[in-house]
């Protein structure tokens, strides 16, 4: 059995410019740590997330009041998962569609559409799974 803790009392900052972004990573493909940097990658993520065998990334998102992420695209889908607060989504760039979201809310952003999260006077918590590509429709 393997557990990871990822409260928030675990996070770090997210690197890259997100103000108010901080992270704790829960499950890595297990590639993406080279044997000889477990032990640094450890220490900076305050223990190693779970590793397996597969291409997926889950990581706990702890956006402060005022905060946001950057604004990017990925070349997979994005399923987040609001926890705890409420703060705002956006997808398709500065003219895409916004929403607000608060607990209970999962956001699906497709691969290779520009997203955002943003905070105004509240935090907010979230689970954020970077999957493998969509299975091709059946034959």
């Amino acid at each position: 059995m393997q557990v990871r803790r990822f409260s928030s009392d675990m996070k770090t900052k997210i690197p890259g410019n997100h103000p108010g972004l901080y992270g704790v990573p829960i499950q890595f493909e297990r590639g993406m740590i080279p044997d000889d940097q477990m032990e640094a990658v450890a220490q900076r993520v305050n223990g190693l997330p779970i590793l397996l065998d597969r291409p997926m990334l889950v990581v706990a998102f702890y956006l402060e009041p005022h905060g946001n992420m950057e604004e990017h695209s990925t070349d997979v889908p994005i399923l987040f998962l609001v926890t705890e607060g409420k703060g705002f989504v956006r997808i398709g760039g500065p003219n895409g569609e916004t929403r607000e979201v608060t607990v209970g809310d999962a956001v699906l952003w497709p691969a290779g559409l520009d997203h955002m999260v943003w905070t105004e006077d509240e935090a907010l918590s979230a689970i954020v799974i970077d999957g493998p590509p969509e299975r091709e429709a059946a034959r």
